[in-house]
């Protein structure tokens, strides 16, 4: 384990980046060029729950909204997952429903609903998402400009990047830390002369050796659920080697789990860890 915070864990993601000031440096240098200047950020509940019964909710990583009231959710993605793209909407579309009263008369609205932005970073490429960086809106098919601007999603394929000494902006610095902070021998030296106060702020909160006892179990947990990962797969692989790959994934949240229950950890924060039901934890 490295000296720096590997912020693709969950643990790592969700305790660095749910700082005010790290989240607007990260947002300013993603959405440069498409939004103006984000001067405040205000961290609401993750927790989007069914709006009927049968529904699905939904559980963001990391959800804010701006000071323009602009609505944003963050998600880290460690793995490929079947029907990505599609996921990705329902979670845009999820956090629409609820900017939208129940039983509201359209014509009694005052002014539209404030755009919803999708952030999506990736480890691992998935078909189709093949740029460092790739936005998506609703268009005009024909003409290709924008058609509805209420909605937008931005997809970071880690993978992808190379860091260029040549092209050191604020954007190319976050996405070196987000690759490789967990690491820091490899985020070079220049990072720190340009990087801004969230970016050393980040940096300074990465520090593993400054957290609690109970947050250094749980990163130490949820470290080792990232590195147990298989090697990077593309969707259209055959069905039953991924299949085999969420068996074996599930094996190891069991492993992970019965060892934390032995130390004598809380049910609640053997769940948060690895996704286990209560239910499934009481019997191990």
């Amino acid at each position: 384990m490295g000296k720096f915070i590997d912020l693709r864990c969950d643990f790592g993601f969700k305790y660095c980046m749910s700082d005010p000031i790290i989240m607007m440096s990260f947002l300013n240098a993603i959405l440069d060029g498409d939004e103006d200047k984000i001067t405040k950020v205000k961290f609401q509940n993750v927790e989007m729950p069914a709006t009927q019964k049968e529904r699905r909710g939904v559980t963001f990583d990391l959800y804010c909204t701006t000071n323009k009231g602009d609505s944003i959710l963050i998600e880290m993605q460690n793995s490929c997952q079947k029907f990505f793209k599609t996921r990705t909407n329902f979670y845009v579309y999820k956090l629409m429903d609820s900017k939208i009263k129940r039983g509201l008369s359209w014509r009694k609205m005052k002014k539209d609903i404030p755009k919803i932005i999708g952030i999506f970073i990736m480890s691992k490429t998935t078909a189709g998402i093949d740029k460092v960086v790739t936005r998506t809106a609703e268009c005009d098919l024909d003409t290709g400009e924008l058609f509805w601007d209420r909605h937008r999603k931005y997809f970071i394929n880690l993978q992808k990047f190379k860091f260029d000494e040549g092209n050191i902006t604020l954007r190319n610095i976050w996405f070196h830390s987000f690759k490789n902070l967990g690491s820091m021998e490899n985020i070079d030296s220049s990072v720190y002369e340009r990087a801004d106060k969230g970016l050393l702020r980040l940096i300074e909160k990465a520090r593993v050796g400054a957290l609690s006892a109970k947050d250094q179990m749980r990163y130490e947990a949820s470290l080792k659920m990232l590195e147990d990962e298989e090697p990077t797969y593309e969707e259209g692989l055959k069905e039953g080697r991924k299949e085999g790959r969420e068996e074996g994934a599930y094996e190891k949240a069991i492993q992970i789990a019965t060892d934390m229950k032995r130390k004598g950890l809380d049910f609640a924060l053997i769940h948060e860890l690895t996704h286990l039901s209560l239910e499934e934890i009481g019997k191990l």
